[in-house]
């Protein structure tokens, strides 16, 4: 093999090859200090409650009549069975057990009939419910929480499609670890996530190998949060992602070339 050919195989290997710096959560730029060395501060807002989100809402009491009333969805034995089955199915539990915003941004409850949600927060639901509650019983206990974080996961994922984060809250890297973490062929640096608003759903990108990007206001999703991500140019190249990989393709298709050619030269001879 002469001097170019072996030249032209290592600058192919070497511009096929995926680097680390591509691949690496959290780097910091130049003339900025570790990212193991400062004290990141969240910018967050409470969420407010959109349609089609699902709310935990339970409503217990020593009182059985109560204890009668919500016991269906939301509580009581039906609903933790339910709840039970969910879990071992691995479904979404409260799909079967929690209160869906309708498209005019109601709950329906029982005894409460149809209460106003959305545009609230969980805290400001409680306190609505709080008051409605008064009305009917003394003694009771009154939960509210997100029932599960719902978000899709497209592209270079190791595990794409819808999942469910049974949290509060959670962070960009729990969904993707949720996904079982990106692909070697993922842009980390340009990571969309399409987000749903009151007036409408908006496109933000995000660049994963940034140390700030804890900082910003997209370090945490959102329920209904589509995050999509495109692959890097080495992926359309075919040729492979690690150096070991792009070696032995080339060589295979060296090899295929050089046994056709030798077929096709004893055949016609």
């Amino acid at each position: 093999m002469k001097l170019y050919h072996i030249l032209f195989l290592v600058l192919i290997t070497v511009s096929s090859c995926v680097p680390k710096r591509k691949m690496v959560y959290l780097q910091s730029e130049k003339g900025q200090p570790p990212v193991d060395s400062v004290a990141y501060s969240y910018n967050r807002s409470d969420y407010r409650l959109q349609v089609n989100d699902i709310i935990d809402v339970k409503i217990t009491s020593p009182d059985e009549v109560i204890n009668r009333y919500f016991s269906g969805q939301g509580g009581g034995q039906q609903g933790n069975q339910m709840m039970r089955m969910g879990v071992q199915g691995g479904g979404d539990i409260y799909y079967m057990t929690g209160y869906s915003i309708s498209d005019s941004g109601f709950i329906d409850l029982p005894v409460l009939g149809s209460v106003k949600v959305e545009g609230l927060t969980i805290g400001q639901v409680k306190d609505t419910l709080d008051v409605k509650i008064k009305e009917y019983f003394k003694e009771y206990f009154l939960s509210v929480r997100l029932g599960g974080l719902r978000f899709s996961a497209l592209g270079e994922f190791n595990a794409p499609g819808k999942h469910v984060i049974l949290q509060n809250q959670a962070t960009i890297f729990e969904a993707i670890a949720q996904c079982n973490d990106l692909n070697m062929v993922a842009d980390r640096e340009n990571v969309r996530i399409i987000r749903q608003y009151p007036e409408g759903s908006r496109v933000h990108t995000i660049n994963l190998l940034d140390q700030n990007l804890i900082s910003s206001p997209f370090y945490f999703i959102q329920p209904n949060d589509v995050i999509y991500v495109e692959p890097l140019p080495a992926k359309s190249w075919g040729v492979g992602v690690t150096g070991a990989q792009t070696v032995t393709t080339i060589i295979s298709a060296v090899s295929s070339g050089l046994a056709l050619i030798i077929a096709v030269v004893s055949i016609s001879r």
